[in-house]
């Protein structure tokens, strides 16, 4: 009869001791909890606070050229401020002491200015090369809008057409970096749109002034190049063309275009029906290449697919869990 106590008594031990609930990491054999491990710090995706710095001198790879760009501009534009404000003649050049103060003045403090912000503000080097296309656009919009002044308003001060310089030279790069204020870098396909913008809008007002017998006008010939760049920023930021698309719509029709001008006003000596068959080359270029790209089709890298997959993502930012599920994969 004792030795079934026994037995009974052995039962109930084992299973009160299978009852027991026990810390993670410790088992009925180990003498404590198992050493805690640790966790390795979650990678952080870079934010325009924690990402790191170009070099000692430029939080990006784009500003030494802005910060060059904005120094010519202060010795260009600021000079031409200087030589109108050192007499009241209509020959302002003809006082030199006035332009070399003032390229002096405006090449140290717009280059100052340009260095202090790439020195802070991360800009990429594309994003600069659309800051210095905005500072030469700016520049010729600001003295065509003072040549248009100048014809309608008389006894206007020298030193205004070097300060709508500066203005529109200063508007035209600061716009690009404030739409990009955020981002990495721009596409090179919108550089290059922008600067198709430019060159069609400046070589249509040419061949329109040429075209119509009359004298050419100096303020729609000078605020073309910024109108075109507006709209070309406008197209890129509304859609998404790759630079092939750009090079045969921009540049493709524009040396059609002066290269039929040059035949016709260089060599049979009409330049009137020289800029008319640039305008109709170039209308004519653009349509033959719009029916040869509906003909062929979207090509591979313009088609878009979509592939089903399984699809994985975080549970939420701060768990570490997964959740899987039924998705698609598009490529554009």
């Amino acid at each position: 009869m004792s030795r079934w106590v026994v037995v009974l008594l052995l039962l109930v031990g084992g299973v009160a001791n299978a009852q027991i609930v026990r810390p993670m990491g410790e088992t009925p054999g180990d003498l404590g909890p198992s050493t805690p491990t640790t966790e390795e710090p979650r990678a952080v995706a870079p934010t325009a606070a924690n990402r790191e710095r170009f070099s000692r001198f430029s939080a990006g790879r784009g500003g030494p050229l802005f910060a060059f760009s904005q120094v010519v501009d202060g010795l260009v534009v600021v000079g031409l401020i200087g030589a109108g404000l050192s007499t009241p003649s209509t020959g302002p050049l003809a006082v030199p002491g006035g332009a070399y103060l003032g390229a002096l003045a405006g090449g140290v403090g717009l280059g100052a200015v340009g260095v202090l912000l790439q020195y802070f503000q991360p800009i990429g080097l594309v994003a600069a090369g659309a800051a210095a296309l905005g500072l030469g656009v700016g520049v010729l919009a600001g003295l065509g809008l003072a040549t248009g002044l100048s014809s309608f308003v008389t006894g206007l001060p020298e030193v205004l057409p070097g300060l709508l310089a500066l203005v529109g030279s200063q508007v035209g790069a600061l716009v690009p970096l404030a739409l990009l204020w955020s981002a990495d870098d721009l596409d090179p396909s919108d550089l290059a749109m922008l600067g198709a913008g430019a060159l069609d809008a400046f070589a249509l007002a040419a061949f329109f002034n040429v075209a119509l017998g009359r004298p050419l006008l100096a303020p729609a010939l000078l605020l073309a190049p910024a109108v075109g760049m507006a709209v070309g920023g406008l197209v890129a930021a509304l859609t998404r063309l790759p630079l092939s698309t750009v090079v045969r719509y921009g540049a493709l029709p524009v040396g059609i275009g002066l290269a039929l001008f040059y035949l016709g006003g260089v060599v049979f000596q009409a330049p009137q029906l020289a800029a008319i068959a640039a305008l109709g080359g170039m209308a004519l270029t653009v349509g033959i290449t719009a029916l040869v790209g509906f003909a062929q089709g979207p090509s591979a890298s313009d088609a878009v697919t979509v592939v089903p997959s399984i699809t994985m993502l975080p549970a939420s930012r701060r768990a570490e869990q997964l959740v899987l599920g039924p998705g698609f994969v598009g490529t554009f």
